[in-house]
């Protein structure tokens, strides 16, 4: 029986909690903000181990790498951690805390509150709102119209068949 992949939240909130991957820890455990070593490959005294630690357990995690099987990706490891979590929509970067240059580069993030199953449900009501909107319009701007529109005019009534007269400017009692 295939194994289940736990989700980056929970796998990321157990990664910070073991204490085994240097610089990967909580800065405020209440509020839920913790920093990531994000120290770049081309710098000096950049080494696999260490500074790769995390998107390595990740790139295990999700399959992509198994040691010994292919060289060591570092670069790609570290992308797709990052796509992943700039996806997640309860997880968010508190930038003017982040350091993005030198031997001390991290990246702070905060986890949020995960929104309530009512919530979610909302949202997903109006995206598929939007998405029948979207279709409709597409649906609307893709009629085509035939240049002769002889098929659209009213069938001619004789003129005794109609009723005219205007009831503009006069009183009704």
């Amino acid at each position: 029986m295939p194994q289940t992949r736990m989700r980056m939240r929970p796998w990321l909130e157990q990664q910070i909690n073991s204490d085994k991957i240097p610089g990967l820890c909580w800065l405020n455990k209440k509020d839920k903000i913790f920093q990531i070593p994000w120290k770049h490959a081309a710098k000096h005294g950049w080494e696999l181990e260490k500074d790769a630690c995390l998107f390595k357990n990740w790139a295990v995690h999700t399959g992509r790498y198994k040691e010994g099987d292919v060289d060591p990706d570092p670069k790609t490891w570290k992308a797709n951690f990052r796509c992943a979590m700039n996806s997640l929509p309860d997880i968010q970067e508190v930038k003017d805390q982040s350091i993005s240059k030198g031997p001390s580069a991290v990246r702070v993030y905060k986890m949020l509150n995960p929104p309530v199953k009512a919530e979610k449900k909302v949202l997903h009501l109006l995206q598929s709102a939007d998405d029948i909107k979207e279709e409709t319009v597409e649906a609307t701007n893709s009629i085509h119209l035939h240049d002769d529109h002889s098929g659209y005019v009213l069938p001619s009534y004789a003129a005794e068949d109609m009723e005219v007269g205007s009831t503009f400017g006069k009183k009704q009692f």
